[in-house]
């Protein structure tokens, strides 16, 4: 039973998973999984993959379904040349913070891109109206933007002056876009340049038989009625003043946050249990001070959770995460050295991010913050649809991840215990009944408090219990938030 992928060409990360083992001469036998024809739903590929979808991964008896899981699975089991995953801190934490960036921003919009602007029209003759398309692409612009002037900037490649896993995933997603007619290089000449580059590194002809089948995609031919039926769900689940921060008198480490945000608290319980020593730089997100040009300087993202350390800065929280429990001596169990066990967290870390995460944040805005802070109406449509959706992932998050484990990946707390656990805050902070009728889930909540401490739990989280009393926000700051309520209501 040698290593098996699970892969149709037509996905950008499965194109990923396939350059970088075809580019390493990884030995693999390459099992076809036709997404237009719905195979992933079926029953036989639900057994390699209970998530149903692509990329997985089988080697033996393991198993894998998440692509940047597979990827950095890939490199730690297989001799593959440094530059892929650099070894030195830094530089890893470099390619760690795009991978966690690119899950719900360029993916999302170089999906939507294609969706809006070929796969609905004419693979699924269903119309989508110009405006909509007009937002998609003006939000596909934006992220070109984020990626040239943050992420690539002056360099050869994303991280440095090798190619990474980051410059893989990139490039595979753009060509997303780029299979949907969009001239996402024309008038970026860095970005155009930094293409050939990667096309080059990873070779032209591999780069090319990889993405014939997306090249083609404006070619296909209209989906059969039956197949379209089954399609449907899948496809709209997944398309649907100064800042004013105290001055640093010593170059330490420096961790920017807001515990409302869940992502902030996980970075702080982590810090605060493992003793690690930092300045805490209190980001207030409903004063808008993200947005400031002083908060710019420290993540031109605006958004939290920051790492500052030194002169060398991060801005996405599992990255975050990653940095500390290699930079201090944190127990094993946070992120295991076994190839397995750190295989297995991957895999959660990255599922997280477009599933508990964005359903989690929607429980809350949409049942408390959107009617009590911004005095905002949701229709009960939409928070009936949010909180299904929040109550599927549950049930994944239970099946799939906890099954009879004490912890989300074993026998011990991980950093995935940690993320999940302050997901799930949101929606109860909200009143959402989320471990009612879900034993396993209740029993493994209270485990995850026990592990980090009581106190220390409820202090990262007296923030967001007490959100439903906040005051009704002025029309400015109603103003300031009006792109993310857009967003969470879509």
């Amino acid at each position: 039973m040698g290593l098996e992928l699970y892969l149709d060409l037509l996905s950008q990360p499965c194109r990923a998973v396939y350059i970088f083992a075809k580019k390493n001469g990884i030995p693999f036998e390459l099992r076809t999984v036709e997404l237009l024809t719905g195979q992933h739903l079926s029953d036989a590929f639900a057994q390699v993959n209970p998530l149903k979808k692509v990329p997985a991964l089988k080697d033996g008896d393991f198993t894998l379904t998440e692509s940047v899981a597979i990827l950095l699975y890939l490199t730690r089991k297989y001799k593959v040349p440094d530059h892929w995953y650099p070894h030195d801190l830094q530089a890893r934490a470099c390619v760690d913070e795009y991978l966690a960036w690119q899950h719900t921003t360029l993916r999302r919009n170089c999906l939507r891109a294609l969706w809006h602007k070929v796969m609905f029209p004419v693979f699924l003759g269903e119309p989508v109206s110009p405006e909509m398309l007009a937002a998609t692409l003006a939000e596909l612009d934006v992220t070109l933007t984020i990626l040239e002037d943050k992420f690539l900037q002056n360099k050869a490649f994303l991280c440095g002056s090798q190619i990474s896993l980051a410059d893989l995933v990139a490039i595979t997603e753009l060509m997303h876009a780029v299979g949907a007619g969009c001239q996402v290089f024309e008038g970026r000449p860095k970005l155009a340049a930094w293409r050939q580059r990667v096309e080059a590194a990873v070779g032209e002809v591999l780069f090319q038989e990889s993405h014939e089948v997306i090249l083609k995609a404006k070619g296909f031919p209209p989906v059969d009625p039956t197949i379209k039926q089954k399609l449907m769900p899948r496809v709209f689940a997944m398309i649907p003043g100064p800042l004013g921060l105290p001055a640093v008198l010593a170059m330490g480490l420096e961790l920017y946050l807001d515990l409302l945000s869940q992502p902030c608290r996980a970075v702080y319980i982590f810090a605060k249990t493992n003793r690690i020593p930092f300045e805490l730089r209190t980001v207030e997100l409903l004063k808008g001070q993200h947005h400031s040009d002083a908060f710019a300087q420290v993540n031109p993202l605006r958004k939290v959770p920051a790492l500052k350390d030194g002169d060398f800065t991060l801005a996405e929280s599992v990255a975050i995460l990653l940095y500390l429990s290699r930079k201090y001596n944190v127990p094993d169990h946070w992120y295991p050295q076994d190839l397995q066990a750190c295989a297995r967290v991957d895999e959660y870390l990255a599922w997280q991010h477009t599933d508990l995460r964005s359903s989690c944040t929607r429980a809350m805005w949409q049942k408390m913050l959107f009617p009590v802070f911004l005095g905002e109406r949701v229709s009960p449509e939409t928070l009936a649809s949010t909180l299904a959706e929040l109550d599927k992932c549950l049930q994944v998050l239970e099946d799939k991840f906890l099954k009879d484990q004490d912890f989300l990946t074993g026998p011990q707390i991980s950093v995935a215990d940690l993320l999940a656990i302050t997901e799930l805050m949101h929606p109860i902070s909200a009143g959402c009944q989320i471990f009612k009728s879900r034993p396993k889930l209740a029993t493994w909540h209270k485990r995850v408090e026990a592990a980090v401490g009581k106190d220390l739990f409820q202090e990262a989280h007296a923030v967001v219990m007490k959100a439903k009393d906040l005051p009704p926000a002025d029309t400015a700051m109603k103003e300031k938030l009006k792109p993310l309520v857009q967003v969470l209501l879509r």
